[in-house]
């Protein structure tokens, strides 16, 4: 089973470089493909007297009052632009009642403030949502002998709005660190010779990101530098990992990719294939992907391979991060699940479908299915019913089905989401409660009486016996404090469910939260 999004980075659709121009304010200076931005009508800032970039400059008299940015966190106090923490600040552009643009054109005039913004945003990373494109940039100030004592530019680059922009971060700001450090060196962007240069690099950016994902050019700064004739420039994309799982013992990890015919496979990256030449020497990787089946749990696995539990959880979080496995609940009759919002997604995605139906059809079962069948069977799991009661509700036959990887795979792409059981303790056992109905004093003064010598001896005999089984259930006891469900408490004492419950309603006060 392959990601949940679909391979390749995503494509630049434009890139265009903004500047604060003394008396005009904020402009577009240059645009790769030439006609990408709705530039307008320019409008002028009036008199700013003050030669303190930091204290004027921002004032935009023509910001419209829809054109609210919402900053996600405290962004309230102020710092030098040299001292600024680079974070991701994600802005969301107000429709306004300007004339219609083309979907395809970003308008400037409605994003200006936001790409040359007040100086507690600069050297951030700034998000800009506005129509259907998605505009990423790294606004920068240089200090010196300019008109307002600095010289602010934004290379900005545009995306498609749904678009996954998150490997393109380094590479926006990196971008501007390189003009910023061009610029004091060799004025790349205030001298009027520096347009060719600049148009070049723009061209090979978009061309060169999009059909290869690197970017490495001889940039020619003839007449602009005295020290330095060109210089190079080496930017490559590299796909963003999410920080790996906390995995648990009570986890299943779930193959997303054949390991032995992954170097065939054209739609393997070069990660998962780095992923899959460790499996060849790393011994532990090599044991712990043979115990792998889709059904064994974390535990399962280290008993199997002999290994201990923490090393399995170690090999299981390499192969996570680099996304060669997923990790599921254990798959019961008994399990609870619930149908989320996602759903809807699927019935948009032809790919996720297809997907879908390859994965569940995938051991021979369910062949005759259509994809809008398995689509209505998801929007069938409700809340506070077990897949038991599910299947025998909507008469499915388990011989040409394959429940399990149904589930599975909706738990993966989160179109289900697990209900938990959360045994807690709310009263005394139930013996406790019959002892304190007759009286303990009265119940102790009979049993002793009726008590014979031998069966004293028999109890004597048998309570070391029965120590083991009393101290498990002490373990037990700890965990029903309502943060621990039914599966966990299940792998950690090697009972299964059914005879849990069945303990817990001999001991009695125990009742279920389900979450």
């Amino acid at each position: 089973m392959s990601d949940s999004t679909e391979p390749g980075f995503a494509e630049i659709k434009a890139i265009f470089l903004a500047q604060f121009h003394p008396d005009l304010g904020p402009i577009v200076r240059l645009t790769y493909p030439e006609d990408a931005v709705e530039l307008g009508e320019q409008k002028g800032f009036g008199d700013i007297s003050s030669s303190r970039v930091d204290e004027h400059h921002y004032q935009h008299q023509n910001q419209k009052p829809g054109d609210v940015p919402v900053v996600i966190g405290d962004r309230s106090h102020a710092y030098h632009h040299n001292e600024a923490p680079v974070e991701v600040i994600q802005l969301i552009k107000r429709p306004s009642a300007a004339r219609p643009t083309s979907s395809s054109k970003i308008d400037f005039n409605s994003i200006q403030a936001l790409v040359i913004p007040k100086l507690t945003l600069f050297e951030r990373l700034i998000t800009v949502n506005t129509g259907r494109c998605k505009v990423m940039c790294y606004p920068i100030a240089v200090e010196g002998n300019y008109a307002r004592n600095a010289l602010i530019f934004n290379m900005c680059f545009v995306f498609d709005i749904n678009a996954d922009t998150k490997c393109y971060e380094p590479v926006v700001k990196r971008v501007g660190c390189l003009l910023k450090e061009l610029e004091s060196s060799g004025r790349l962007l205030s001298d009027p010779e520096g347009v060719r240069p600049l148009r070049t690099m723009m061209r090979q950016l978009v061309s060169k990101l999009n059909a290869h994902g690197e970017y490495q050019i001889e940039l020619d700064l003839k007449g602009l530098s005295q020290s330095m004739v060109s210089t190079g420039i080496s930017i490559k994309l590299f796909p963003h990992y999410e920080n790996p799982m906390d995995i648990r013992l009570y986890h299943v990890p779930v193959r997303r990719m054949d390991f032995e015919i992954a170097r065939l496979k054209s739609s393997t990256n070069d990660y998962q294939t780095q992923a899959v030449d460790e499996v060849h020497w790393d011994l532990v990787l090599d044991k712990v992907i043979q115990c792998m089946d889709n059904v064994n749990h974390v535990r399962r696995i280290a008993r199997l391979a002999q290994i201990k539990e923490d090393t399995v959880i170690l090999a299981l979080r390499h192969l996570d991060y680099y996304g060669c496995i997923s990790l599921v609940d254990i798959f019961q009759f008994g399990n609870v699940y619930e149908t989320s919002y996602q759903v809807v997604d699927a019935y948009r995605s032809a790919w996720m479908q297809r997907e879908c139906h390859s994965y569940v059809t995938q051991n021979g079962k369910s062949g005759s299915i259509t994809m809008s069948e398995l689509l209505q069977l998801y929007s069938t799991i409700r809340n506070r019913q077990t897949v038991a009661e599910w299947v025998i509700e909507q008469k499915i036959d388990l011989e040409q089905f394959d429940v399990r990887r149904f589930v599975v795979f909706g738990v993966i792409h989160q179109l289900l989401r697990r209900v938990h059981c959360y045994p807690v303790i709310c009263g005394p056992p139930a013996s406790r409660q019959e002892s304190d109905a007759v009286g303990p004093e009265y119940e102790m003064e009979m049993e002793m009486a009726e008590e014979s010598e031998a069966e004293r001896s028999v109890k004597a005999r048998t309570a070391s016996l029965d120590a083991s089984e009393e101290t498990l259930d002490e373990q037990i006891l700890v965990m029903l404090d309502g943060s621990h469900h039914m599966d966990e408490i299940s792998v950690i004492s090697d009972r299964d469910i059914p005879t849990l419950k069945a303990m817990f309603e001999e001991y009695g006060g125990i009742e279920y939260m389900y979450k």
